[in-house]
């Protein structure tokens, strides 16, 4: 770290400092200063942007933008702000995604909602919002929601028109006497959901692909400034409820870091248990949808099966099996008033999935057209995984070593024994592999964590009817804070800002990993064929709640 903070102490900065054991946190005094900044940090190994989060001071006229900059392989991160004038003449600085391509959609986000323009963009354009917010901005300050939802007829007709033209455009650039051609993948697909692929092909041959994405547009992060502190965890989780209880976690940490609370150790050996549970149940649908982009339902069958028993887990613990509302900051929202039951529920789910492996295995991970359509197809390298930040899975199926319950462990991970679950080709055969092999550790990550949790109790040490939840403040002082979990897709930060006194959030970032995975499907798909789309598609496992959030 000290290599980066003589980086650092090169510019001109209001301050350079510790914030984690992984993390140095600066704030640059002048915006132009930036980019020699990153150019250095980059040189140094810093190569990859985890995300841009910008935050609307509207009583002191400025927008602060929030870069966090991350050193994967050495494990290494920066969080590096600066301020730019808010008037929206002025509110502009320099882009890094020619510096980090990985920067590229969250620059874009934040100029969509924020309305930061950043220079040097190689296609500055409006992103994730539909039609009727354009030139708006909805999460700065002074946005009047109520007052656009009063005209919900004539934003629908909006976005339905601006479909339309482009379909016309495209109509009259390419014509019908070549091969080129624009196809639309989507906006509804049973092979990814709410999503559109402009699929610019010749022939059969993919030029060049352009996500549409924002279909299922919900302004999570301000929704989360409507509510208190604890009920924001409704929209939280509502990220994506595939893998539910990690986004509450992340959140959770949030605010207690702000709060400078420290959760019981039972706390945290059930979050390990709820948060792998919810990781289980996420990858269930991943594995089999994998297949099912290539017609076999069969396995996405099985896996759905198989799914119904760890939500059965949530269910007796929360009451709710998809959105369970299962943590909170202080950490998990019931106690356990018979944990031997419970514990029995896990292992009915974890006997369920010993029972069917063998089958998966000779059946469908050895599946010969498996093998035939996804061996040696769709290969990121360990580069490609720090230009992109391809994360979790993805990037672990090209052998990158990178996981944030091991990097920066959280909950009870660092108590566990765990290492990193990697393949080596990365392909699209060893991103669905690479799932099976987590799943697997998660069962293994589950046992350990019960059996911490019924040594603590029979030992009189854990109360598991007490010791589920310490008690948080209504109102939080100022601050600000930065937590990541290892979500079931990859990386998840939050960044979190309070006010003085707060009883709600001032402003939330949520940043997930389908982000990234959805922009370089470009990357992926060009120079392949139409047929290639569901399997390399499929490959990513993109999730349209925390892509659209």
């Amino acid at each position: 770290m000290e290599k980066i903070k003589e980086i650092l102490n090169k510019f001109d900065t209001e301050y350079i400092e510790d914030y984690k054991k992984t993390w140095v946190k600066a704030k640059l005094k002048n915006k132009e200063d930036l980019l020699n900044v990153v150019k250095d940090l980059k040189h140094e190994g810093v190569k990859t942007c985890s995300t841009v989060s910008p935050t609307d001071f509207i009583d002191e006229d400025k927008i602060e933008i929030n870069y966090f900059l991350e050193d994967l392989k050495n494990k290494r991160n920066v969080w590096l702000k600066v301020d730019i004038p808010r008037d929206l003449e002025h509110c502009e600085i320099d882009s890094i995604t020619p510096l980090f391509p990985s920067a590229d959609y969250h620059e874009l986000e934040a100029y969509s909602t924020f309305g930061v323009k950043f220079k040097g963009h190689p296609n500055l354009r409006y992103f994730l919002i539909s039609q009727d917010y354009y030139g708006k901005f909805p999460f700065r300050k002074d946005f009047d929601w109520k007052e656009h939802e009063k005209h919900l007829i004539e934003n629908v007709n909006a976005i339905s028109e601006d479909f339309f033209e482009d379909y016309e455009e495209n109509e009259k650039k390419l014509g019908h006497n070549g091969s080129e051609t624009v196809l639309n993948w989507g906006p509804t697909h049973p092979a990814s959901g709410p999503i559109r692929l402009k699929v610019f092909t010749n022939g059969e041959i993919i030029e060049k692909i352009e996500p549409d994405i924002g279909y299922v547009w919900r302004a999570l992060e301000n929704l989360v400034e409507r509510k208190d502190f604890i009920g924001a965890i409704t929209a939280v989780e509502r990220i994506c409820f595939m893998d539910n209880p990690n986004p509450m976690i992340c959140y959770s940490q949030a605010v207690e870091e702000i709060a400078g609370k420290e959760i019981t150790p039972f706390a945290k050996y059930m979050r390990v248990v709820l948060g792998e549970t919810g990781r289980i149940a996420s990858h269930l649908i991943s594995i089999g949808g994998f297949f099912g982009t290539m017609g076999l339902q069969t396995f996405l069958m099985w896996t759905l099966d198989v799914r119904e028993y760890f939500l059965d887990v949530l269910e007796d613990y929360s009451g709710a099996r998809i959105a369970t509302a299962c943590v909170e900051p202080g950490g998990v929202r019931y106690p356990l008033n018979d944990y031997k039951a419970w514990f029995g529920e896990i292992n009915k789910a974890i006997e369920k999935w010993e029972s069917v492996k063998p089958d998966i295995e000779d059946i469908f991970l050895k599946n010969p057209l498996m093998t035939t359509r996804a061996k040696g197809l769709g290969i990121f390298t360990k580069e490609d995984v720090e230009t992109y930040y391809l994360a979790g899975p993805i990037a672990r199926a090209s052998g990158y070593k990178t996981d944030v319950r091991i990097d920066e462990p959280y909950a009870a991970y660092g108590e566990l024994e765990m290492d990193y679950v990697i393949c080596d080709s990365g392909d699209t055969r060893d991103r669905l592999y690479i799932i099976y092999k987590e799943i697997n550790q998660s069962i293994d990550l589950i046992k350990q964590a019960m059996k911490k949790l019924q040594e603590g109790i029979e030992a009189g040490e854990m109360d598991p009817t007490k010791d589920h939840l310490i008690r948080m403040p209504k109102r939080l002082p100022k601050g600000e804070a930065v937590t990541r979990v290892e979500w079931a897709r990859g990386e998840m930060l939050m960044h979190l800002v309070t006010e003085e006194k707060a009883t709600s959030p001032y402003r939330l970032k949520l940043k997930a990993p389908s982000v990234n995975h959805t922009m370089v499907l470009d990357v992926l798909l060009r120079g392949k064929t139409l047929s290639d789309i569901p399997l390399l598609y499929g490959s990513m496992h993109i999730c349209q709640g925390d892509l659209d959030r």
